[in-house]
């Protein structure tokens, strides 16, 4: 196990990593992305649109985390501890934002948060795993 996300028993999602270097990544996706299935899927979208070639970055602001995402990787920085930020392979974030999705989509809503995305942004989404 690298990292893997679960509920806790007051429903909220949290990470555990064997590997340290991940920490930033889980916490970002806990923090920051929390249990909003459109975050996710936003979030999912840019990786899959950038790792095409159909965007050259993004960036995200949330509570905690700032991030830059690119065809180079993710670079996460924490916006209230210096010391918290990381850089990220984009097939790597790619592979754990999926395994995050995987933790959100046990709720049944997600149906209803696809759906929804697809319309708003006018196309299917373009993660395969949904």
């Amino acid at each position: 196990m690298s990292i893997e996300f679960h509920w806790s028993k007051e429903r909220v999602a949290e990470y555990r990593s064997t590997d340290r270097r991940l920490a930033c990544l889980g916490m970002w996706l806990t923090d920051d992305i929390q249990v909003v299935h459109e975050l996710c899927l936003d979030l999912l979208a840019d990786l899959e649109d950038i790792s095409a070639g159909r965007k050259e970055s993004e960036s995200w602001e949330g509570n905690a985390w700032a991030a830059e995402l690119s065809s180079g990787g993710v670079d996460l920085q924490n916006l209230w501890r210096d010391v918290l930020k990381a850089h990220y392979p984009l097939p790597e974030v790619r592979r754990v934002v999926a395994q995050y999705w995987r933790l959100l989509a046990e709720d049944p809503d997600r149906t209803r948060a696809v759906i929804e995305w697809e319309r708003e942004n006018g196309r299917q989404h373009p993660f395969h795993g949904l």
